[in-house]
């Protein structure tokens, strides 16, 4: 029997005996560098389209059936080679992200106050590991324009929930959630900076601080 994991542990398995890489193989059937790896690690796409798997399987010089699952099988069901980027339909190449909004003494995620749905394939680069760790916040406050605007929504990793190098972080100090750049000063303080020249930047000790995600992109709010 051999299901969807299985056909994606298949799929890694005969890439490494060939001594490939994820990167190589995704854009050698001209993929982003990341399709393959999302693709095994995660399930996105649910299925290779079969124009794609055709390639993969030329490339590693193994007959098409290895990379078909049962339920393909047994429905008798093969993608369309024409199953590509702009005019899929699948619900299977979409996933669907909430959009928080901070609330004063609450929990960040107990404010849903919208929904958005992003093809993986055009919009996958933005994270460095599962989709599932992707949130929006909508960013309320003036202290990071112009890089920034009140009303913005930022992309964010939630996997991400410690401090990686100088960046963009979404954080939690006391009940306040907000966006800063961190900067570490040692081992026990991180710099809190701000973009506008009408704020601050602060000092804080990193055991007052609750890192949520580190920021990726931010779709902007300012009007055209």
């Amino acid at each position: 029997m051999a299901d969807l994991e299985t056909i994606r542990k298949k799929l890694e398995k005969y890439i490494i005996e060939n001594n490939h890489t994820f990167r190589e193989i995704s854009l050698k059937i001209g993929r982003k560098d990341s399709y393959i790896q999302q693709y095994i690690k995660y399930g996105f796409p649910k299925r290779l389209n079969e124009m794609d798997r055709k390639r993969i399987c030329q490339l590693l010089n193994i007959p098409e059936k290895e990379l078909l699952d049962d339920e393909l099988l047994r429905n008798a069901l093969t993608p369309s080679p024409y199953e590509d980027e702009d005019i899929r339909s699948s619900n299977n190449e979409f996933i669907s992200l909430d959009i928080y909004a901070p609330r004063p003494h609450a929990d960040i995620y107990q404010n849903i106050i919208g929904r958005m749905s992003l093809n993986f394939i055009e919009f996958g680069h933005w994270l460095s590991g599962n989709p599932f760790d992707l949130r929006i916040l909508k960013f309320e406050g003036d202290y990071m324009e112009p890089t920034i605007l009140n009303g913005s929504l930022i992309i964010f990793d939630s996997h991400i929930t410690g401090y990686r190098g100088d960046g963009v972080y979404v954080l939690k100090i006391g009940e306040a959630v907000q966006v800063k750049r961190l900067q570490q000063i040692d081992a026990t303080t991180l710099m809190l900076k701000v973009d506008s020249p009408r704020y601050q930047d602060i000092n804080c000790p990193i055991k007052d601080i609750t890192i949520l995600g580190r920021a990726l992109y931010q779709l902007s709010g300012r009007p055209l």
